[in-house]
């Protein structure tokens, strides 16, 4: 019985180094559902606002609609870090820093930020480099690697997979690909396309310097990219840019003047759990 367990192991082994292992749907769904609760902790948890948690989520999930990947389990969070990022974890859940929200000044640019996101999970790149980095490493790192896609248990732990994530970066081409599905995301769920124009523009020039915002470095820019977006929305969604929503308003309201609030001074007789949730958010 162990000799024929060993052997199959051994042709599943045999069978990846030759073949590469593909990673189904649902392999995905898992790895994100056993890594993403890490991955919150490793940059400092979700940021203390219910509110400004729930707005975020209902912008992803209306362009996730389009994504054409309606199995997954999607999730939008913000965390609760000054880094100014936005991650994509398998399986559908997207993340942005309160570093990178609070520098954006509508809807339409949330959605610029998410929809280039929700794009990374919808073409599988974080699954794609996942595969190559496996048929890389060679048959000292496989045999962990295929028992836990095959069911026998990973022979690392979820810390392994939440450092590897946090470490990817994305090619040139696949920031070309998503920068362009994400648009067509934002002109199908009606908002302005030109928000991740104006995003991306506030990003390069804040990344003008020594140390710019971690973004550009885990998502690196792809040669020319400001021009490639506004010919785009030129060539492609001139409607959309005339009609699509903005929602500087609504932005302001629901989380800008929120974040205003939370860093303002409290008042000496305040309770104790509300200091600890300002200091927390900051």
């Amino acid at each position: 019985m162990l000799l024929t367990r060993l052997h199959r192991v051994g042709c599943i082994l045999l069978l990846f180094l030759v073949t590469g292992c593909t990673i189904s749907e649902q392999k995905e769904i898992e790895i994100g559902r056993e890594s993403h609760q890490q991955f919150e902790r490793q940059f400092g948890g979700k940021y203390p606002d219910a509110q400004v948690q729930s707005y975020v989520n209902s912008v992803g999930v209306s362009l996730a609609r389009y994504a054409g990947r309606p199995n997954l389990p999607w999730q939008f969070a913000v965390l609760n870090s000054k880094q100014v990022n936005a991650f994509a974890v398998p399986g559908g859940y997207i993340y942005v820093t309160q570093g990178l929200l609070f520098r954006l000044d509508s809807e339409a640019m949330l959605a610029g930020v998410l929809g280039h996101e929700v794009a990374h999970i919808a073409h599988r790149h974080s699954v794609k480099q996942m595969q190559r980095a496996q048929t890389a490493q060679g048959l000292s790192a496989v045999a962990g690697i295929v028992g836990g896609l095959f069911g026998y248990g990973w022979a690392g732990d979820v810390t392994g997979i939440v450092a590897s994530l946090s470490l990817m970066k994305y090619s040139r081409d696949q920031e070309k690909q998503s920068d362009l599905s994400g648009l067509r995301y934002m002109a199908q769920a009606a908002y302005d396309p030109t928000g991740m124009v104006h995003t991306m523009a506030v990003l390069q020039q804040a990344g003008g310097g020594k140390g710019g915002p971690q973004f550009l470095s885990s998502h690196p820019n792809p040669d020319n990219r400001l021009e490639y977006l506004k010919e785009t929305v030129r060539r492609k969604y001139a409607g959309a840019a005339r009609s699509g929503k903005v929602g500087e308003d609504e932005f302001r309201r629901i989380v800008l003047s929120r974040h205003i609030a939370a860093l303002s001074p409290l008042p000496v007789d305040a309770v104790a759990w509300c200091a600890h949730c300002r200091s927390t958010s900051q």
